[in-house]
């Protein structure tokens, strides 16, 4: 793991690591499929990740441009582009990076207007990684607080680049206002092409094996129709493609897991044996299957789970910057017990973590590149990624947040709200995300406006309940999972 030194004031800490930095400039590296996917969604789709920190007072926004330029002057991928299948250096030393804007009333989540702000800005500055740098920042000054709306490109950066770096620019922001006390990592946050972390992945026999286990998956999903959320929409979920001019419109949900039900999920997960992870997927699993009445016991449902392969591959990449983000898909028969439900989830995400599904998933996305590269077979890959991408169910846990986001570097900006998810492409309608911020677990949707009149009445609140009667069956005296 890197090694830290902590100094005060306004010195530094220095940042040790023995990942490979970025090459020496004017040298083109190897666009991997995790980064060059989200390239050609952009094309299609919205592919904004996104970071979102409501504080106490009013930042100062030429400070806050300053604290940007400092920390993507640690960040060398922030500071490329993608040039067919390979990245180049780019000059962005005259990069503006942060936009400021005034709101009337106080900045608050719970106020739609605000959010719509926030999305709007979104959908209108895409980060076109090919155009522009893959970053941008909002800030906006409400009448006793301030919004700080961090987006990266999804092909540079999943959840925990998106924290390492929001971290960054609050330190340099404490340092720049003479915060005591204050410091900031100097050195930089790498990245490394999976060619150069996996070099064994590439070599051609493993390769055309992992090409053969994705198309194989892949025809699976071609004969297969499973089950997904009800939701009041229907049609292309694509800009452009659909009825609807709004679809590519989102919203998002923030809230804090009621603290009773928290404890309960650590007590069942802890006595089950399995992880938190596991329970939320099967209360997951449960809510589509009540959505679905009626069908069959031989049916199956789908969600799309995100995993990160940093500490699946070594614990000394958890500090680099970059996306490692995979998507798989699991399957659970419908109409299992409780019991039984949460050992096939459980063994169906330990799966999914394994090296060889990583790798069908990986194979995957490469076999989709031929398709998304020449826009004339845009409308054939639309059509496979609404079949085998998944239902329009995605779950995304990013556990434990190690960052410290109660303040913005300072007790006069102490932390109000805290939101991150990433970006909504077809065919999801909404990715749920369940984080531990603060110490406290969170409940966080981002979903299409489109799909959802009342996000608390037709998810969360059924969502909760879905996941208090899991528990209630789990904590049954006679209740007892299958076992391994």
């Amino acid at each position: 793991m890197p090694s830290l030194k902590q100094t005060e004031g306004t010195a530094v800490t220095t940042l040790s690591t023995s990942v490979v930095a970025v090459a020496a400039p004017g040298n083109a590296r190897p666009l991997d499929a995790l980064a060059e996917v989200f390239v050609h969604l952009g094309d299609l789709a919205n592919v904004n990740t996104n970071q979102i920190l409501i504080v106490s007072g009013r930042l100062d926004p030429s400070l806050l441009e300053q604290s940007v330029q400092r920390a993507v002057a640690q960040i060398p991928l922030l500071r490329t582009r993608p040039a067919g299948s390979a990245l180049h250096e780019h000059d962005s030393s005259s990069a503006r990076w942060v936009e400021h804007r005034e709101y009337l009333n106080d900045c608050d989540f719970g106020d739609p207007g605000f959010r719509h702000l926030l999305m709007d800005f979104s959908s209108a500055r895409r980060l076109n990684w090919r155009d522009r740098p893959p970053l941008q920042l909002l800030l906006v000054t409400g009448g006793q607080n301030s919004c700080v709306y961090l987006s990266s490109h999804h092909g540079v950066a999943d959840a925990r680049s998106d924290c390492l770096l929001l971290r960054s620019i609050i330190d340099h922001y404490a340092c720049l206002t003479g915060v005591p006390g204050a410091f900031v990592l100097t050195g930089i946050l790498p990245f490394s092409p999976l060619t150069e972390i996996r070099p064994q992945w590439y070599r051609p026999l493993e390769r055309s094996l992992r090409w053969a286990r994705a198309l194989g998956s892949v025809a699976v999903d071609l004969l297969r129709h499973d089950v997904g959320l009800r939701v009041g929409l229907h049609g292309q979920r694509w800009e452009g493609r659909a009825k609807d001019p709004t679809i590519g419109r989102l919203d998002f949900f923030q809230s804090l897991l009621p603290q009773d039900l928290e404890r309960r999920l650590c007590a069942a997960a802890r006595d089950s044996g399995v992880t938190v992870n596991t329970l939320l997927c099967a209360a997951l699993a449960r809510l589509m299957e009540s959505s679905k009445k009626g069908t069959g016991s031989r049916r199956t449902l789908r969600i799309t789970c995100a995993v990160s392969l940093r500490r699946l591959i070594d614990h000394s990449y958890d500090r680099s910057f970059r996306n490692y983000l995979v998507p798989s898909n699991i399957r659970l028969k419908v109409g299992q017990a409780t019991p039984a439900l949460v050992r096939s989830v459980h063994d169906a995400i330990d799966a999914a973590r394994s090296e060889r599904q990583i790798g069908t998933a990986l194979g995957r996305l490469e076999s989709l590149l031929p398709l998304l590269r020449p826009r004339l077979l845009r409308g054939l890959s639309r059509r496979l990624l609404n079949r085998c991408q998944g239902t329009n169910a995605c779950y995304s846990n990013p556990g434990r947040i190690e960052e410290d986001f109660s303040s913005f570097g300072s007790p006069q900006h102490t932390t109000q709200s805290y939101v991150g998810f990433g970006c909504l492409v077809p065919p999801y309608d909404f990715i749920l995300y369940t984080p531990t911020v603060n110490g406290r677990m969170q409940l966080d949707l981002v979903y299409r406006r489109a799909a959802f009149s009342d996000i608390r009445q037709e998810f969360t609140t059924p969502f909760l309940s879905a996941l208090r009667q899991l528990l209630d069956e789990l904590e049954a005296p006679c209740a007892k999972l299958p076992p391994l």
